[in-house]
């Protein structure tokens, strides 16, 4: 009955420490998480934004016809002062 009891006994023991292994390894996982986690906090938020838009081509003449669009002349009657 002894030997059946510090048989358990060792059973026991051998399975807490698997668990506590396991916790080590765990805590050791989520300690790097935390620190890149921290360091993520300190970029600039915007930094990992990416503009996905699609533009249309563009073409020589598509920018001159723009440029002119732009900067419409204008008749001012106004006074420089």
């Amino acid at each position: 009955m002894a030997e059946s009891f510090l048989e358990e006994q060792l059973r026991r023991i051998r399975e807490m420490s698997e668990q506590m292994s396991r916790v080590t390894s765990n805590v050791a996982e989520l300690s790097n998480e935390l620190a890149r986690d921290r360091e993520l906090s300190r970029q600039d938020p915007l930094q990992e934004v990416r503009d996905l838009r699609t533009y249309p081509p563009r073409n020589e003449s598509d920018d001159r016809a723009g440029q002119s669009r732009r900067h419409p002349v204008r008749n001012s009657s106004r006074r420089r002062r």
